[in-house]
């Protein structure tokens, strides 16, 4: 394997330094520019370190085959580059490095510094539309019987779970709550997404009631809604540590258990109880309908499978 596939280097770490400015010509310099762009068009930190991270191998990897300016790169760079992450990542994290040296060609492109991006003529690489296996309610409730007590982490743990299965929230949205956001009056929450894009969530009696629980023992004054045992903010990270051990905790296995598939969760369950896909798509916050398909597409293969029994071929043919 090749050494730039283990460089945990971090490009975005120096985006705000001035030295690359005098080497735009290199690979390395127009990254570090392409970063600066991000900031300033006010991309989340997350997702510069993304690009940073990923487009940063891949300029590793040309370094490595003697290429060091932008029009030395060719399509068949990409193509071996990608090659070689077929070893180590999913078809869905090829993806997205090809999307992330994609715009990064694309951004170069468009200031000038090329005439055509090299990954115009390279298909997206192929990704398996596979069934999306969202939470039974029995892993529900084995989780939140984790948490069946009023300690102030039971209470926060619980609310925790609750908001994230009834609004379909991403981490970094459900993290990032303040206080002043909750409207308890109207039952909806004020997030900031993906794109600096604002919406509303609407929040049931529920998980509202969760919520005031574990409010009712906070004895601190930060703004933000979710605060540690020690009465400190909780980031994203510990958030998703929370779920992780819980998820051990509560002995589920075969089905995935992560911030991430309770938003699955939501999008199924909302469709399956007779909601309509646009609402769905509005408020998980997506831009176009596409990943709400999925989620409809995957109810509705599910309820042919059970609907099966009625019309089964075999069953009807009166075969003996």
């Amino acid at each position: 394997m090749l050494d730039y596939m283990n460089a945990d280097k971090s490009y975005a770490q120096g985006v705000s330094g001035l030295d690359y400015l005098n080497a735009p010509n290199s690979l390395t310099g127009a990254l570090q520019l392409f970063l600066l762009s991000c900031k300033v068009n006010e991309l989340s930190p997350r997702t510069i370190e993304d690009y940073g991270k990923k487009i940063g191998r891949f300029v590793d990897f040309c370094t490595q085959q003697g290429v060091a300016a932008p029009k030395g790169a060719n399509v068949n760079h990409a193509r071996l580059f990608l090659l070689n992450l077929q070893k180590t990542c999913k078809a869905y994290s090829i993806r997205d490095y090809h999307g992330c040296i994609s715009r990064f060609f694309n951004w170069l492109v468009e200031e000038g510094m090329l005439e055509k991006s090299p990954l115009s003529s390279l298909k997206k690489p192929r990704v398996p539309e596979t069934i999306i296996q969202p939470l039974k309610r029995e892993h529900i409730q084995r989780l939140l019987l984790l948490w069946d007590d009023d300690s102030f982490l039971s209470l926060r743990n619980r609310a925790i779970i609750l908001m994230f299965l009834d609004t379909g929230l991403r981490l970094s949205e459900l993290a990032n709550i303040q206080l002043s956001e909750i409207d308890f009056d109207r039952g909806m929450i004020k997030v900031m997404g993906k794109g600096s894009k604002e919406r509303f969530v609407a929040v049931g009696k529920k998980a509202q009631k969760a919520i005031l629980q574990y409010l009712l023992k906070r004895d601190d004054r930060h703004s933000c809604l979710w605060v540690t045992e020690e009465r400190q903010p909780l980031r994203a990270r510990g958030i998703q540590m929370v779920i992780k051990r819980a998820k051990r905790r509560a002995g589920i296995t075969g089905v995935r258990c992560s911030p991430h598939i309770f938003r699955h969760t939501f999008a199924t369950e909302a469709l399956r109880n007779g909601a309509q896909r646009f609402d769905v798509q509005l408020l998980l916050g997506h831009s176009d309908e596409r990943m709400t398909r999925r989620y409809s597409a995957t109810l509705s293969s599910e309820e042919a499978a059970r609907r099966h029994e009625r019309f089964s071929p075999a069953d009807r043919m009166g075969i003996r």
